[in-house]
């Protein structure tokens, strides 16, 4: 179960991370009339919360 909970937490640091790197594209596109609908900065605060929550849970498991 522990194993399982790290791994979850680690896939919400890639997802925040991922979700970063989109947000740097947002940021320095060329186009600025070219808009997104992606909430980048809405799901990297997600997964890291998620994160936080899943890593709690692992060391809370010991």
């Amino acid at each position: 179960m522990q194993q399982q909970l790290w791994g979850s937490a680690a896939v919400a640091v890639m997802v925040a991370l991922a979700s970063g790197f989109g947000e740097h594209r947002r940021r320095r596109r060329r186009d600025v009339d070219r808009i997104g609908f992606m909430p980048w900065t809405l799901l990297q605060v997600l997964a890291m919360l998620a994160a936080v929550i899943l890593a709690s849970l692992a060391l809370n498991l010991r």
